[in-house]
């Protein structure tokens, strides 16, 4: 009787090592990635970034690399998880990994058509640091909403070849405003023809101005521009509050081609 008890007593502790020692590597592997800020220079002055460094990173330097705009909301609720849900679009992507790139805080910031060279520039030289510190892949993808992602899609129509920073570009709810600056360039054939190969994910929602949207992706398409490739979706069952973690996913595949 005594050597059954024994016998059960060193089972029990066994299982419970092999569960513990489980558990531990579990926690190990679910940690393996991470989040780490950097400081970079813009003009002179320096900020603050953060990086997602994924699993894949401890062996593979040679990721592309996402970089988020997100600056405060001066029209809706300000949301605060614009940079997560750039993560979880990417791990929604079986066997895909990349870097995703911010400021470390969202700025007190409305981006307006008047401030986009300033504003844009931080981008730039973030890029340059990223570039420098992070990663061995060319790669760049532009990626924002609201004001913001007007942002991102005059990013796409300024630069040209000589000035490229970005190859890939996901826009949702473009600002009015910045909608109508970009209508303003291609109606007056102000858009180069020297560029490099760039694909656009354009998106909008039920709070945007639909018929605007609607032209100003009519008039892309129209343009047929040899050096873009364009998706376009219209989310007519969310507004701008809800529609980004689902836009965001939907661009990282398109751009990616996954």
């Amino acid at each position: 009787m005594k050597t059954k008890i024994t016998f059960k007593i060193g089972a029990v502790i066994l299982i419970f090592t092999v569960l513990s020692f489980s558990s531990i590597n579990n926690e190990k592997t679910a940690s393996s990635s991470r989040i780490e800020t950097f400081t970079f220079s813009s003009n002179g002055t320096n900020s603050k970034g953060k990086i997602y460094l994924p699993d894949s990173y401890a062996t593979n330097k040679d990721l592309p690399a996402i970089y988020l705009i997100d600056f405060t909301e001066q029209h809706f609720k300000l949301a605060t998880d614009e940079f997560e849900k750039v993560i979880d679009g990417v791990q929604q992507i079986k066997g895909f990994d990349a870097l995703v790139v911010s400021l470390e805080n969202i700025p007190d910031i409305d981006a307006e058509p008047e401030t986009f060279q300033d504003q844009y520039e931080v981008y730039k030289n973030m890029a340059s640091y990223i570039d420098l510190k992070y990663t061995n892949n060319s790669t760049r993808t532009f990626i924002g909403k609201g004001s913001e992602g007007g942002l991102v899609l005059m990013a796409l129509f300024i630069e040209n070849q000589e000035t490229v920073v970005f190859e890939n570009f996901i826009v949702t709810d473009p600002s009015p405003k910045y909608a109508s600056a970009i209508i303003e360039l291609i109606e007056k054939d102000n858009i180069s023809e020297n560029q490099s190969n760039k694909k656009l994910h354009y998106s909008f929602s039920t709070s945007n101005d639909r018929a605007k949207c609607i032209k100003l992706i009519d008039l892309i398409k129209d343009a047929k521009y040899q050096w873009l490739q364009v998706e376009s979706v219209e989310y007519t069952k969310s507004n701008y509050e809800n529609t980004y973690p689902i836009s965001y996913a939907a661009g990282i595949k398109y751009v990616f081609n996954k």
